[in-house]
């Protein structure tokens, strides 16, 4: 068999292994932010991570669908798939299959793939947690949204972060209406480059702006955009209400309606060179970031009325969000938030010597387990009790059943705290009770 090299060994560029202390991290997050899911009434949901091509095709924009997403044929057949980008497309399909009772409120947490280069907090596979509410058109809908997005920073204790919004009607109203930009392309190009805009910096994204050719008068009404979004959201507002454009009043009043019903007003930014890279988002987008560490968008999300029509001919408005589970943890680790110092799952171990039948430490591992207890049981006994203390130390389990031929003979164990060298003399169903302690 052809050796590996150590190289070798590494996964795939942007793709990640989790080692046990990582791994039960990661799930104590997962689990949080479904339970805060699960309290705002939303169920979950699971889509395959593989989807037809024609089902990703023509959703999310030339970028990504010429250099992001993962497309390929299998070699023994013509039909061509990919990995889903998101879990938005693949919910909008969903619904046009199966038609749930609207509104729907779905959760799902899972696997999403992007080409891009990886660099901090950005990966090639990567997790999401979504949730959306198909079906329901009203302004309160975006209002729980953000709310639930604020519960979720608040549960994990981020002090410094600002949930950036604002609405594709504006962006459109002063494109289409007022600086009477006609080219639909053309709006979406000068999105992805404002888009950019925390990567590449202002001046950056002007000289990209300048070579689509857009009009002086143009580039100033942009650049003034993104200077205005440094005020208060008041002054914004009253700039904003400056415009005689329909679609922009209306935004205006949804938003006014958006903050009324928010928990915690003083996080939500207006912020008008937000634009989401995404094409098909339709009204109020927006994104969470935190000032420490700089690691980009931990959220964001938006409303997408049209997207489910695509598959179904039916207007079904929906809005819905999404957070960055990956860049969460990342900035939580990096900040002190969260801690990878949890070994294992098992809450106790058995320490055995060579002597004792490894039959009877099967009967008191089960024994254990009845009593819901996770238990580790080595599946060879040790030289000495104090050899198996210390393999088991290593192992970051926190108690132990030391059990030799007296122990058996007498029905009586030795439950031993390996952290304080505190022990007790126990019978087997006294275990539970003084590891609850």
């Amino acid at each position: 068999m052809e050796e590996v090299s150590k190289r070798d060994l590494n996964p795939v560029k942007g793709t990640r292994d989790f080692s046990p202390e990582i791994q039960i991290l990661r799930k104590k997050v997962f689990e949080k932010i479904e339970k805060i899911f699960q309290r705002y009434g939303f169920d979950p949901m699971e889509t395959p991570i593989i989807e037809k091509w024609e089902i990703l095709k023509g959703k999310y924009g030339e970028e990504a669908e010429n250099r992001l997403i993962w497309r390929f044929k299998l070699p023994y057949s013509e039909k061509e798939y990919a990995l889903r980008y998101d879990l938005t497309v693949p919910l909008a399909r969903f619904v046009a299959r199966f038609k749930p009772k609207l509104p729907f409120k779905r959760y799902h947490i899972g696997r999403v793939f992007r080409y891009e280069e990886p660099q901090k907090g950005r990966y090639r596979e990567f997790w999401q947690a979504d949730f959306d509410i198909v079906g329901a058109k009203e302004i309160s809908a975006d209002a729980e949204v953000l709310n639930i997005v604020i519960e979720i920073f608040e549960e994990f204790k981020f002090k410094e972060y600002k949930i950036k919004i604002n609405d594709r009607r504006i962006l459109r109203g002063i494109f289409e209406k007022s600086l009477q930009i006609k080219n639909f392309e053309k709006i979406l190009s000068i999105y992805r480059i404002i888009d950019k805009l925390d990567k590449i910096g202002k001046e950056k994204v002007i000289k990209e702006l300048e070579k689509l050719e857009i009009p002086k008068n143009s580039l100033n009404k942009i650049n003034e955009l993104l200077e205005i979004s440094k005020e208060k959201n008041e002054t914004i507002i009253s700039y904003l209400e400056n415009y005689q454009v329909e679609e922009i009043s209306k935004a205006i009043n949804d938003i006014k309606q958006i903050l009324d019903l928010v928990y915690k007003k003083d996080v939500i930014k207006i912020d008008l060179s937000l634009v989401r890279g995404l094409d098909y988002y339709t009204a109020m987008i927006f994104e969470a970031v935190v000032s420490k560490p700089k690691i980009g968008s931990l959220a964001g999300g938006g409303r997408y009325d049209e997207l489910i029509k695509i598959f179904t001919n039916t207007e079904i408005p929906a809005v819905g969000g999404s957070i960055g589970v990956e860049r969460l943890i990342d900035a939580g680790l990096e900040i002190g938030i969260f801690k990878a110092d949890k070994k294992t799952y098992s809450q106790i171990a058995i320490i055995y010597t060579l002597e004792v039948p490894i039959k009877k430490i099967f009967e008191i591992a089960k024994e254990l387990r009845d009593y819901n207890l996770n238990v580790y049981m080595p599946l060879k006994g040790f030289n000495s009790i104090l050899d198996g203390i210390k393999e088991i130390s290593k192992r970051g389990i926190k108690h132990a059943l030391i059990v030799g031929k007296k122990e058996i003979e007498e029905n009586i164990y030795t439950l031993q705290n390996l952290e304080t060298r505190e022990k007790f003399k126990v019978k087997l169903e006294e275990v539970v009770k003084l590891l609850s302690v």
